[in-house]
């Protein structure tokens, strides 16, 4: 038997925020960060590793990254990965990556192209929206 006045739902109602018969309303809804570790941050990385050989960075700079983004890799192909983890080897990354980015304003005092700097820039913008 269904009830004429009251709500009917049909289907999933999942995450959803319902009020009824309430005058002032206020919700709110903390959705847990979902696992972003899917192509997108896969593709990110890949670019971030296509581009390292160009990024001017000092040797141990580089391989520093390049091992951080190998495991920030292995960590997204987990089942469940940590996001945590994953937030800090990028983070890591970044910091590496933010001086190159930001060198085409202090120009060839620098060493850093604008070629250079635009890449940089560019794999942070990937890696940012990457992040989970």
């Amino acid at each position: 038997m269904t009830s004429m006045g009251g709500p009917q739902f049909h289907g999933s109602i999942h995450g959803s925020q319902i009020a009824i018969g309430n005058h002032d309303v206020a919700q709110h809804q903390y959705a847990a960060a979902e696992s972003r570790t899917d192509s997108t941050l896969a593709e990110a990385v890949g670019a971030l590793l296509a581009a390292l050989e160009h990024l001017g960075l000092r040797t141990e700079e580089e391989t520093g990254v390049r091992q951080d983004a190998e495991a920030a890799l292995e960590e997204a192909a987990r089942q469940e990965p940590d996001v945590g983890r994953l937030r800090r080897l990028l983070g890591r990354i970044q910091v590496v990556l933010v001086p190159i980015a930001a060198g085409a304003a202090a120009g060839a005092a620098t060493g850093v192209t604008s070629g250079t700097a635009q890449l940089a820039q560019n794999v942070l913008a990937e890696l940012q929206q990457a992040l989970p």
